[in-house]
């Protein structure tokens, strides 16, 4: 990142040190994700915090940036680029895709994120697994049942603090 010490904003800052959880994904992982973690005191805040920390893992690949990614190598390029092991929790879909729909992003070039479970867990990594897909004209992750996995984890890590 250039410059190599630029400063966040405090109120993000604030934001992280005052978060009962903090929810990263899901989202483009080189452009979107990996940028904001690259600002040097915005990545310590989040290591910093006794917040829980979850990772929303994209239920397609990206064309040109993620071809070929599996749970575990998005994974991998965080930690590459941040330097160390910043969640507790990945959630992943583990739901079928239909055929058609895969052919359609095929297409485009984007396949299903393979769910590499046993390597994802040997990382230290924590994994909620579901059907989280939805297909209306785009795939996207259903968010009723993403919603639900985030509350009971929150939930149950806050009462783990008290």
């Amino acid at each position: 990142i250039e410059p190599a010490d630029v400063e966040p904003l405090k109120e993000a800052v604030e934001a992280i040190q005052d978060a009962d959880a903090i929810l990263i994904g899901p989202g483009s992982l080189y452009t979107s994700i990996i940028p904001n973690l690259l600002v040097p005191k915005l990545a310590q805040s989040i290591m910093d915090s006794d917040a829980i920390k979850m990772f929303v893992c994209n239920v397609m690949t990206q064309p040109g940036e993620t071809d070929g990614y599996s749970v575990s190598d998005h994974l991998a390029a965080v930690h590459a680029h941040v330097g160390h092991h910043l969640f507790d929790y990945v959630i992943v879909n583990n739901g079928e895709i239909p055929p058609q729909v895969q052919l359609k992003y095929a297409e485009l070039g984007a396949k299903a994120v393979h769910l590499d479970l046993d390597e994802v867990k040997r990382r230290g990594y924590k994994v909620i697994a579901d059907r989280l897909v939805l297909f209306r004209t785009y795939l996207r992750h259903d968010a009723v049942q993403l919603s639900h996995h985030i509350y009971q984890l929150v939930e149950n890590w806050m009462e783990r603090k008290r």
